[in-house]
């Protein structure tokens, strides 16, 4: 593996940031903001840390999941073979090199959502190691299953993989008890709720931050390790050029 060849992937899609910049302070700060003031204003006071952690969240998948859909989708759209020439790039290269780039992109605008939070005084963390790891994890999780969502679909339409990618992440996002407790869901619902990452991802960031989510710390970690390997297995082992293109 060439950490160079990672390196220049990675530099490769995170140019669009510097061509596109009013769409990355619309993707990192208004459109995360833009939900998160209403959610404030109808929400309890002792439920506002939810809304919180729940902005952190969306944060992270519309700036990882949803982008690595989305380059994916635009590298079969203009059929760019340039990657492929760059002799001998591995897939595992090339999704490292997406990953990079979407660390790239989602740091700075996860950076500036917590400082905002926190200068708001909406969000109070306690246990800093505990808290980058929640949003390191939440990073990668949220880059590789995007990146074997655009895999799996193997759609020539970018607008189907890039609404698709955008339904995902706002199911993940609003459909489960992030932005609010548990306990507010039926009991069915919550065993539901409990086998998708985002809710686990979101307790560590909450119990690194005084925000109960109801799940033990070690439930969380054990399930977010083992997603974490079994996508990192399907990814170097499973995935190959022709699936991407």
């Amino acid at each position: 593996m060439k950490l160079l060849r990672i390196y220049a992937i990675g530099m490769m899609y995170a140019m669009w940031m510097l061509k596109n910049k009013l769409f990355y302070i619309y993707l990192t700060l208004f459109f995360p903001i833009s939900i998160l003031i209403p959610f404030y204003l109808i929400t309890p006071e002792e439920n506002r840390p939810y809304v919180a952690i729940g902005t952190i969240v969306l944060t992270l998948l519309s700036n990882s999941l949803v982008t690595a859909c989305q380059d994916l989708a635009m590298d079969k759209l203009l059929k760019r073979i340039a990657v492929i020439l760059t002799t001998p790039v591995t897939p595992i290269e090339y999704f490292l090199g997406q990953v990079l780039s979407n660390a790239l992109q989602t740091f700075p605008a996860i950076t500036t959502i917590v400082l905002t939070l926190y200068i708001v005084r909406l969000l109070n963390i306690t246990n800093i190691p505990l808290f980058i790891a929640g949003l390191t994890l939440g990073w990668y999780l949220a880059t590789s299953i995007g990146f074997i969502i655009a895999v799996t679909l193997r759609a020539r339409d970018y607008q189907s993989i890039v609404i698709v990618s955008n339904v995902i992440a706002f199911i993940l996002v609003f459909l489960v008890p992030i932005y609010y407790p548990p306990t507010h869901l039926p009991g069915p619902l919550r065993n539901v709720a409990i086998a998708l990452p985002t809710l686990h991802i979101a307790n560590l960031l909450g119990l690194a931050s005084n925000v109960n989510y109801y799940i033990d710390l070690t439930t969380s970690i054990i399930y977010l390790a083992v997603l974490t390997s079994s996508l990192t297995f399907i990814v170097s082992k499973r995935i190959k050029f022709k699936d991407l293109y």
